[in-house]
């Protein structure tokens, strides 16, 4: 007994209760024995855990934000069909990269959307246009030229009543004066006047009217185009004297393609 109470130093009891302690907490720590309770909050690192250790039941509804999710992480066959809505897009996200050629039919498109501002220019045709859906309201004024117009398209079931005016006829038209000299056509003889008639062309009938008085027995008719642009007039003196002169009379001259 006295050699133990000689070895019983400070340092041999210390190491004796730490050996007995440490022998204790193994035994205690068995499985299943850890608890919630027994792990200090936010002590659960990263590290701590096993590969996919993490499944969806332990992550709370709500719980991944954005911050949570790595680029490109989330890819088609991670969303459900029909998951993203409307609500899920960001303004002007949609471009034209990710509409898939066709995938625009009709029922997506809501009524009144579409303006010129979206239609590429001559990119509809014929197959494009229901059956009478272009009427006057669709056409601009002055947009359908004689190229836009098959051989043979317009008749007169496609012109409105007194709709045509010389300026819709091929040819020439002017309204101006002619003066002609007393004496100008001898008694009983006729002689022509050339006027000048842009757009006349030869061959053209010609159309002459007359809107003022004319001198007793003189007589002034279109005879027809013998260079373009130029419009010949016979002025015949069937007064039985001399012609008088003839001022500033206002005239039409008229010319159609025939």
């Amino acid at each position: 007994m006295n050699r133990l109470r000689d070895a019983l130093t400070f340092a041999n009891v210390c190491s004796f209760l730490a050996l007995a302690i440490a022998i204790s907490t193994g035994s205690a720590y068995a499985a299943n024995t850890v608890f919630s309770s027994d792990i200090v909050d936010g002590e659960v690192k990263t590290q701590d855990l096993a590969a996919n250790a993490v499944t969806s039941p332990k992550i709370l509804d709500g719980g991944v934000k954005v911050t949570d999710i790595n680029a490109d992480a989330v890819t088609s066959n991670k969303i459900n069909d029909g998951g993203v809505q409307t609500a899920d897009l960001a303004d002007n996200s949609v471009g034209s990269a990710q509409i898939q050629t066709d995938a625009v039919q009709a029922g997506e498109i809501a009524d009144g959307s579409v303006d010129g501002g979206e239609v590429v220019d001559n990119s509809l045709t014929q197959n494009d246009l229901a059956s009478g859906s272009v009427g006057n309201a669709e056409i601009a004024s002055g947009a359908i030229t004689n190229a836009k117009l098959g051989s043979s398209s317009v008749d007169s079931s496609k012109v409105a009543g007194n709709s045509l005016t010389a300026f819709d006829l091929a040819g020439g038209e002017s309204n101006g004066a002619i003066s002609l000299g007393a004496g100008f056509a001898a008694n009983g003889r006729c002689r022509d006047v050339g006027v000048a008639v842009g757009g006349a062309h030869v061959g053209d009938a010609v159309i002459f009217s007359i809107n003022g008085s004319v001198p007793q027995g003189i007589m002034l008719y279109g005879v027809g185009v013998p260079t373009n642009g130029t419009v010949t007039l016979k002025v015949c003196n069937l007064s039985g004297g001399a012609m008088a002169a003839i001022s500033n009379l206002p005239v039409a001259v008229v010319t159609i393609s025939i």
